[in-house]
């Protein structure tokens, strides 16, 4: 899901003021990227790479479960799960997300609300036998805390998917990103059917990186982002993003300034990563992005990038590179370890109002304010 780090304990904030003879109250909230975000229940939040749905006065929270699983050469962990708050600070735990799921590996849920149907739409990678191998699951619900599931093997246009990003556009069409694992890790964009449950088919071609993962996808000011970074496997290093821009979901898509995670300001080919084929190093933050959630603010809509501090959590064993390997040897991790409570890390996206570019990270950024 998420993170399972954020928000501090609230500087909480109530500005009143009598316009036109309505009250309107901002919340000020302070998300910290530095401390332990805890539930209602007292509880370290457990929810990874995932999204945040704003809607009639409440944020859901969605994302993957781990407890002390790696979640790796499992067939059963993580789960998928949602987390509620009236401000983005006060998270209530609600439970499993999937009714009726079979045992199987659920991983990258993204949820969008469909203003046609009334329904909240979830897509996320089902994976029967464990990671990683399979297709897309979809499910719906009128709440959005149960889904019924539609569908465990949506195949789109690339077969064997891994992470996707759902965006809805201004007409209320919405596309999925996606990377397939058959065509070695490249995204690409597909057309949704107008019930959110399907895909169309109809399909906008690859982008040109290999390796990549953690595709987002969105919308500001007219114009379309994708984004996504190398291919990390729970790695301790992180990933970069590499950002594209459009007028058209069809494309013709540019590629924007260098790897916004990425010390490298020379060049717009290097794509900075710390595992597998790209271990070049370089990285402004040390997290993996897999999400990001459009919040409405005060100040603006937001678009909050969320990175994952795989191998953060207390207790974690400092030898151990990444999560995608046996837990032997140098990845022998202690009884106190609990994957579920590694840190995430979430910052807003800049963007250069005179070309609409995505600014490249600031260094390690503890805590940023939001107006709600």
């Amino acid at each position: 899901c998420l993170s399972s780090m954020a928000p501090r304990l609230p500087f909480l904030v109530l500005t009143c003021c009598l316009v036109a003879y309505s009250i309107v109250v901002v919340y000020g909230v302070t998300i910290s990227n530095s401390l332990p975000r805890v539930d209602t229940d007292g509880n370290i939040v457990d929810c990874h790479s995932g999204n945040i749905v704003q809607h009639n006065g409440t944020f859901y929270m969605y994302g993957e479960r781990y407890g002390n699983s790696t979640g790796f050469n499992e067939n059963s962990v993580p789960t998928l799960h949602v987390y509620t708050s009236p401000d983005m600070l006060t998270w209530t735990f609600k439970g499993p997300i999937l009714k009726d799921a079979p045992t199987g590996t659920y991983f990258t849920p993204w949820v969008v609300f469909n203003q046609k149907t009334q329904m909240f739409v979830a897509w996320f990678n089902a994976y029967p036998n464990g990671c990683c191998s399979g297709n897309f699951g979809i499910a719906q619900s009128k709440d959005g805390l149960l889904f019924d599931i539609v569908t465990l093997n949506e195949t789109p246009v690339y077969t064997s998917v891994d992470g996707n990003s759902i965006l809805v556009d201004d007409d209320g069409n919405a596309y999925v990103l996606y990377t397939s694992l058959t065509e070695d890790h490249q995204h690409s964009i597909e057309k949704l059917t107008p019930d959110y449950l399907h895909t169309t088919k109809e399909n906008y071609g690859l982008f040109p990186d290999h390796y990549v993962e953690g595709g987002i996808l969105f919308k500001r000011n007219g114009t379309y982002y994708v984004g996504y970074g190398s291919c990390c496997c729970f790695c301790r290093g992180g990933s970069g993003l590499i950002m594209y821009s459009s007028k058209n979901i069809k494309g013709p898509w540019t590629r924007l300034n260098y790897d916004k995670n990425c010390h490298y300001d020379n060049s717009t080919s290097i794509i900075c990563g710390e595992y597998g084929e790209r271990t070049s190093g370089g990285l402004i933050v040390n997290a993996q992005g897999i999400g990001l959630s459009k919040i409405q603010t005060k100040q603006g809509m937001q678009y909050i990038w969320h990175g994952e501090r795989w191998l953060s959590a207390p207790n974690n064993n400092p030898s151990c590179p990444d999560e995608c390997r046996p837990e032997t040897g140098i990845c022998a991790e202690p009884a106190t370890y609990i994957k579920g409570h590694g840190f995430s890390y979430w910052i807003p996206l800049e963007f250069n109002e005179q070309d609409g570019d995505v600014k490249q990270f600031a260094p390690f950024v503890d805590s940023f304010d939001l107006q709600l």
